[in-house]
């Protein structure tokens, strides 16, 4: 839900990245810091703590670092160029996550998903049916 647009910039001779929708997101060096600008936003960064906690041990979640306030900090995973996997990974993670299991979400969006140590994994997964349909 990031990504309708996408600043890069160099600061201090590292590219740093912003992106924003119903959340805004630094990445910096190791890190990605999602930032609420919604109530959206503050749901989704609430909602991608407690997935965090009751299936970190998939494996098919970026890990998550921690949470306040709706803010997130992540691991930096690299991007993905290709979608072969993706019908696949969905898959999975539907099967995985009973919460994910709904027709409108963003799944399917391969801007949601990156490597994390050479596996494919989910970076944004605040997503629920109750916030899917908010808007």
């Amino acid at each position: 839900m990031e990504l309708d647009v996408d600043y890069g910039m160099i600061l201090n001779g590292n590219e740093m990245k912003i992106r924003y929708s119903t959340r805004i997101v630094f990445l910096i060096g190791s890190k990605a810091y999602k930032f609420p600008i919604s109530y959206r936003g503050w749901l989704q960064g609430k909602n991608e703590k407690e997935v965090w906690e009751l299936y970190k041990d998939t494996g098919i979640l970026a890990p998550l670092i921690w949470e306040r306030f709706g803010i997130v900090c992540q691991e930096r995973c690299q991007p993905i160029s290709h979608t072969v996997f993706l019908m696949e990974k969905v898959t999975e993670a539907k099967s995985l996550i009973p919460r994910f299991n709904i027709s409108n979400c963003d799944l399917y969006n391969k801007e949601n998903w990156g490597k994390y140590k050479n596996k494919f994994v989910l970076l944004d997964y605040g997503i629920d049916e109750r916030i899917s349909n908010m808007y």
